[in-house]
């Protein structure tokens, strides 16, 4: 029961210190450049444009929120566990 305590609160310590908040940013008109040249595999552009854009904490935010509720289901099933373990000794 405490490791549980446990590793929920150094979750939510690291998802709190990584996190940034989202800031609204105003609407502009960005626009993308295609070349013709074979893109360069050190410099993701897709990562740069979802940068500039703030749309890569949207997905930050998604998965971290994935695996939160991961972490909550597999939490919740292990008590179940423990209690049905619990109930089959008696």
């Amino acid at each position: 029961m405490k490791m549980h305590k446990w590793i929920l609160v150094l979750l939510l310590t690291w998802v709190a210190a990584f996190s940034t908040p989202a800031q609204a940013q105003p609407q502009e008109t960005n626009t993308v450049e295609f070349s013709a040249q074979a893109p360069n595999a050190s410099s993701p552009e897709m990562a740069d444009v979802m940068r500039r854009d703030g749309k890569i904490y949207i997905v930050v935010a998604v998965l971290v929120t994935v695996l939160l509720g991961v972490l909550f289901y597999l939490i919740s099933l292990d008590k179940k566990i423990g209690n049905l373990e619990r109930q089959l000794k008696q």
